[in-house]
């Protein structure tokens, strides 16, 4: 027996004896042979809003019909009554009643079922932001995946959740402490670039091989290295500053995408921005002079330290969420790759200030996209899951486990140069490069937030190609193949 009902055994019995004078008899009501029966009326309340329950009431076995109040009511012949009471999401009540109570009427207050746990990834981390769903009562799961339903009703508890397959659980009603786990989404996906879309055939061919292959995603550019924004937007920032290059209506891209049941990742550049740099030179990474820097790929970028360049990404980033993309992927949510320590920057250029700084740009956007439904995620630097620091960029991987549902470390051989771990030539090393880099991301992941690389089609072989793919599938995780012109071939992917 659970604490929470013995608390509802005391607080019946403190009701019918204390609060409503059930047990004492009325010296008053003296009731003569000629006199009509009394009636006792029964009222059923809910103990923790002292509201009226629809209730079943049985007296001696026979079940009691309510009055024209609404309430049940029965002829009391001054004999005992064994009096059962039951109310759907509340713990059943029993009583003898040997005297009959003041005013001729009885209070039980019943104490509703709670139904409580922890939902966990499949790994055993807490997994928040989960809704718990049993008939007509729901939750959301809180930072240490906990859950309770009030007046739970025997039936199917589902679960759903961003980046989690949807889960159902069969719950009888005879425990109120019920632990579930979920099960990451899987994808295997192909990026695919907006000269792509706009050319239209090899848009068509990623599809078709989508309906031939293991593929059963798509990641979109919808807003480019540059700060280009590849579709009508109706985000009035990016038509003001003039980023603005309409290659496809991301509408129809997305309706052609359900129609071959593609899960659809779209995929937004944050703080590498040619256009939003220029117009708003005050956010932006300045020179000593108070001129706009640029990278050595000649890149301007806005400054991760100051909040007011966080906006308008995440401006576009809701938008596509509306628009029914599955998935927001950011990039380049990150300092640039080289140093930048000399340059005008709001907040000091360190490792605490650059981590804390990426860590609140992507706390901003998952708490305007994850209550749209839409699973959140970032693109990071390999090298950060075998690093000891930050790498100048601001990415951890713990830290980002904890903020957002995905990490996608980009796998490439061509990032990694001669001589690292020892291998003179990265490219002839794919698969022991992209499995020492899971292993060792995997153990710094200690949120929620779970792996997704991204993996290449160039410069390694199809066997190699092949063979990192399995590695990340093996994991239990999905995969991103990277094709600059979103040329694939069949031979390298999965069989459906």
């Amino acid at each position: 027996m659970s604490p929470r009902y013995l608390v509802g055994l005391i607080l019946a019995v403190a009701t019918l004896g204390g609060c409503s004078g059930a047990l004492t008899p009325n010296p008053d009501a003296v009731i003569s042979p000629q006199s009509e029966a009394p009636t006792l009326e029964v009222v059923v309340l809910a103990a923790d809003d002292l509201v009226a329950v629809e209730s079943e009431v049985r007296a001696n076995g026979e079940v009691l019909q309510p009055a024209a109040s609404g309430v049940p009511v029965i002829e009391w012949t001054g004999e005992s009554l064994t009096l059962d009471v039951e109310a759907p999401g509340f713990h059943p009540w029993s009583f003898e009643l040997e005297d009959y109570p003041e005013a001729g009427t009885i209070e039980f207050r019943l104490e509703p079922v709670v139904l409580s746990g922890i939902v966990t990834t499949d790994s055993g981390r807490p997994l928040p932001g989960a809704r718990v769903t049993l008939g007509d009562s729901s939750d959301t799961t809180d930072n240490e995946g906990r859950y309770a339903l009030d007046r739970a009703v025997s039936g199917t508890i589902t679960l759903d959740r961003p980046a989690w397959e949807n889960a159902e659980f069969p719950w009888d009603g005879t425990v109120t402490e019920v632990d579930m786990t979920m099960s990451p989404v899987v994808v295997r996906a192909l990026r695919v670039s907006p000269e792509a879309v706009l050319d239209g055939e090899p848009w068509q061919a990623v599809l078709s091989l989508a309906d031939l292959s293991g593929i059963d995603a798509v990641a979109i550019d919808l807003k480019t290295e540059d700060g280009t924004v590849v579709y009508p937007t109706e985000v009035a920032v990016a038509n003001s500053i003039g980023a603005v290059s309409p290659f496809f209506d991301a509408r129809q891209v997305l309706a052609e995408a359900k129609e071959h049941d593609l899960y659809t990742i779209a995929r937004i550049g944050v703080f590498q921005d040619n256009f939003y740099a220029a117009a708003e030179p005050e956010a932006a990474i300045l020179t000593a002079d108070g001129s706009l820097w640029r990278s050595r790929a000649g890149f301007a970028w806005l400054d991760p330290s100051d909040p007011e360049s966080y906006g308008y990404s995440i401006a576009l980033a809701e938008e596509a969420c509306r628009l029914g993309f599955d998935e927001i992927q950011f990039n380049y949510a990150s300092y640039p790759p080289q140093d930048v320590s000399e340059l005008q920057l709001d907040g000091a250029y360190n490792q605490e200030v650059r981590v804390a700084s990426i860590a609140a740009y992507l706390e901003r956007a998952y708490s305007v996209l994850h209550p749209l439904r839409c699973t959140v995620s970032t693109e990071v630097f390999g090298i950060i899951l075998e690093s000891d620091s930050d790498e100048g960029v601001g990415q951890r991987p713990g830290t980002l486990s904890r903020i957002v549902d995905v990490l996608s470390p980009t796998l490439y051989t061509t990032n990694y140069g001669p001589g690292w771990k020892g291998y003179e030539d990265p490219n002839a090393f794919a698969e022991a490069i992209v499995d020492d880099a899971l292993r060792a991301g995997a153990g710094r992941v200690d949120g929620y937030g779970y792996l997704r690389p991204w993996l290449q089609t160039w410069t390694i072989s199809t066997a190699d190609q092949r063979a990192v793919q399995s590695i990340a599938t093996e994991s239990g995780l999905g995969w991103m193949l990277w094709s600059n012109s979103a040329t694939y071939s069949a031979d390298i992917l999965p069989p459906r």
